[in-house]
């Protein structure tokens, strides 16, 4: 029973051994487009963001600490 568990479970390690790991390449490839994708998201949540802090500053005015 233990030789055909033995020879099973080569087969199954046999079978998945064609792929190969990432390579320094592809690694690259995708920070280039974690980057890409980080400017973007940032230039279109620039105009958001700078109205947004615009009307706190508004709301805030002539407000003190503890009001």
């Amino acid at each position: 029973m233990l030789k055909a568990y033995s020879r099973a479970m080569a087969r199954i390690n046999s079978l998945g051994t064609e792929e190969e790991g990432a390579t320094a390449t592809e690694y690259a490839l995708v920070l280039g487009l974690v980057a890409i994708a980080l400017v973007v998201a940032a230039v279109g949540l620039t105009p958001i963001l700078t109205g947004f802090v615009a009307d706190v500053n508004t709301w805030m005015d002539g407000r003190t600490v503890g009001s």
